[in-house]
């Protein structure tokens, strides 16, 4: 049974509270009509992002937003290259971005920031009813993640999807699809690992305050994937791990987390490593995510699954319909959405945000707590995020 983010009441709260303008949006663009969308944060991934939005066509970018001028000017320059018109630039000062929020020209925005201003970014969105295409995680703090989700709800016809493009995989949501109508029967162990090579990254990554540790800024990606399965919190979790093995850096270098569940998962212990030590070229299979039930088992990535009796077709072998997909789709599904005025059909919306996030919340709290602790816990955690004064 689905689990709601928490026992108690939510605490209405958020920085979008703060931008206190009525809905920023023109009339639907007509059907032969691109799309007029913004970006805001052109860093590395901003940059992909803008080249996979372009890729994914339909749209017209007509501003672009980032506080730092080398990176306003590459985007600049990248968009006039390929399309022969310059957007504006702003990017004055931290808040510039609101600037776009506000204004009935845009369509939507794309936000590709670093972690530490997504909860304040998307709130300000919802905020300001504005689609957007936000980069995963959607917060990495408990009070945001609360917040965020009770703006969602009163947002209801907010575009809302966020950067968990492996969820845009057709024959991988189609072999999830199937586990979640019985396929592999019920749920009993989860194996999922990410084994990556030694920690070299530098700026706001190597710092837990404003990255929110790997648990937050890359694991999302697979706990995507483990609410995709589940539809649900997990009850309780356990995690182990070290930091300050690679110098420079007060993230977490590696650890293995176990989580548990209840009702109808009460039989599923999900497993979960992750780290920055692996020897390249030492294992050959750096990467998992599988659930194994009573019926059978199913890979994931590879959207296919293995039974352990034949189905009425003969067969133990069933493998996802459908194509692939990635962040180009991931894209088109949004503008679609958008065009459309389709929130419910997102590939990966606010709920996917909430859910992958909840479970790097769940094992943060355990690393650092150094116990076990239960969904109630992580949520009682009070921290915020080191943005600067408006």
């Amino acid at each position: 049974m689905t689990r709601g983010i928490g026992r108690r009441s939510f605490i209405r709260i958020g920085a979008g509270a703060a931008l206190g303008v009525a809905a920023a949006r023109r009339a639907p663009a007509a059907p032969n009509d691109p799309l007029r969308v913004a970006f805001i944060g052109v860093g590395g991934r901003g940059t992909t992002d803008l080249n996979q939005a372009m890729n994914a066509g339909g749209i017209e970018v007509v501003a672009i937003c980032d506080i730092t001028p080398e990176n306003l000017k590459r985007a600049l320059d990248l968009v006039e290259k390929k399309t022969g018109k310059r957007p504006e630039g702003i990017g004055d000062y931290p808040y510039a971005y609101r600037q776009l929020l506000t204004r009935k020209d845009i369509d939507a925005v794309v936000i590709a920031t670093p972690c530490y201003w997504h909860e304040v970014m998307y709130a300000d969105a919802l905020a300001a009813g504005k689609p957007f295409y936000g980069e995963k995680p959607l917060a990495i703090t408990a009070k945001g993640v609360k917040a965020l989700q009770e703006a969602a709800k009163n947002t209801p016809k907010v575009v809302v999807q966020i950067g968990f493009q492996w969820g845009a995989h057709p024959a991988r949501r189609n072999i999830i699809e199937k586990v979640r109508q019985g396929l592999i029967g019920e749920l009993l162990d989860g194996r999922f690992r990410r084994l990556n090579g030694w920690d070299n990254h530098g700026n706001w990554y190597t710092r837990r305050a404003e990255s929110g540790d790997w648990m937050l800024e890359q694991a999302v990606h697979e706990f995507n994937l483990m609410w995709m399965v589940t539809q649900a919190h997990p009850k309780s979790c356990v995690a182990v791990g070290r930091s300050g093995i690679i110098p420079g850096r007060d993230t977490t270098n590696y650890y293995t987390a176990i989580l548990e569940y209840e009702g109808a998962l009460k039989n599923l212990v999900l497993h979960y490593s992750h780290g920055w030590i692996e020897v390249p070229g030492f294992k050959k299979n750096s990467f998992e995510a599988e659930f194994v039930g009573t019926r059978g088992a199913v890979d994931i990535m590879a959207a296919t699954a293995t039974l352990r009796q034949k189905d009425a077709s003969g067969k133990t072998q069933v493998t996802g319909e459908g194509g692939e997909g990635d962040t180009a789709e991931h894209f088109a599904n949004f503008f679609e959405c958008v065009r459309n005025g389709t929130p419910e059909k997102a590939y990966c919306g606010i709920a996917n945000g909430v859910g992958a996030t909840m479970i790097g919340l769940l094992i943060r709290t355990s690393l650092e707590q150094k116990r076990p602790v239960t969904l109630d816990e992580a949520l009682a955690d009070t921290r915020t995020v080191p943005v600067p004064p408006v």
